[in-house]
């Protein structure tokens, strides 16, 4: 019994909160881990959140139920953090409601959305709004989530949380 208590403690979980931020760990079809995201909803009802692949690619991801798009199309965006200059990138829409934003994993970039208090995401004329209340440690909670999951043996992982891929 207490063997399996011990075990049980190496098991990493696939969920996570940090903050307002409730994060998970996502699998492919074939049960391979994939992505770990993070998202918050903001005063409108919009879905704000973060991505990271296996890979530590990095993604914002934006859910509005109230616009439908064009799934596979493309579409110009402006990040702006703060008062800081815009950031220009390309969109794709990945659901009717939904986009994702690629990012740079930079450490300007990374820093930005840690330290900043405020993002604004302009798309087709419409600008989204999010506070990014916890966003430091979250986005450390998501880098961590990310390197618990990659490795031959990740549900025998300490389970020790270390964002060492994480700019």
């Amino acid at each position: 019994m207490i063997l399996a208590a011990a075990a049980a403690t190496d098991i990493v979980e696939d969920r996570f909160t940090s903050g307002v931020w409730q994060g998970d760990a996502n699998y492919d079809s074939d049960g391979q881990f994939s992505d770990c995201t993070m998202t918050a909803e903001s005063k409108r009802g919009v879905l704000l959140g973060f991505v990271i692949s296996k890979d530590f690619d990095w993604g914002i991801v934006i859910a509005d139920e109230t616009k439908t798009l064009e799934v596979g199309s493309r579409k110009a965006v402006l990040l702006i953090i703060d008062q800081e200059n815009p950031i220009a990138a390309v969109a794709k829409v990945v659901d009717e409601h939904g986009i994702l934003i690629p990012l740079e994993n930079s450490d300007p970039m990374v820093e930005a959305l840690r330290h900043g208090k405020l993002l604004r995401i302009v798309a087709d004329g419409t600008e989204f709004t999010f506070e990014l209340t916890d966003t430091r440690d979250a986005i450390a909670a998501l880098a961590a989530c990310v390197t618990d999951h990659q490795a031959p043996s990740a549900s025998s992982s300490s389970g020790a949380r270390t964002a060492s891929r994480c700019p």
